[in-house]
C-alpha cells in the first residue's frame, strides 16, 4: 500500500475518532462523573459540574485526537477510557 492509502486510512480512522466516538467518549465521562464526585452542600454539585465540564472534556479528546500521530495508539486509549467509564456506570447500576 503506498503512501496515499495510508494516509487515507489515518485521514478516515482521525475523523471518526475525533468525531463521533469524541463525542460517545464525553458523554460516558459526563455519565460516569457525579458517581465519584462529591455532593457539596445543596447535594447537587455532582450533577452540575459534569454538565458544565461536557464541552472541556470533548476539547480534550479532539485536541489529543488531532495531535496525536499513531492512530491506533489514540483508539486503543479511547476504548481503555470508555471501558473504564463503562465499568463505573455499570457497577454503579447493580
Amino acid at each position: 500500500m503506498g503512501a496515499t492509502g495510508r494516509w487515507g486510512r489515518n485521514r478516515v480512522m482521525r475523523w471518526l475518532l475525533a468525531g463521533p466516538v469524541a463525542i460517545i467518549l464525553s458523554v460516558a465521562m459526563m455519565a460516569a462523573m457525579p458517581l465519584f464526585l462529591p455532593q457539596g452542600n445543596a447535594g447537587i454539585d455532582h450533577l452540575v459540574f459534569p454538565l458544565i465540564l461536557l464541552p472541556a472534556i470533548w476539547a480534550v479528546i479532539f485536541f489529543y485526537v488531532v495531535l496525536e500521530e499513531n492512530m491506533v495508539r489514540a483508539g486503543a486509549i479511547l476504548v481503555v477510557l470508555f471501558v473504564i467509564n463503562a465499568a463505573v456506570i455499570g457497577l454503579a447500576l447493580f
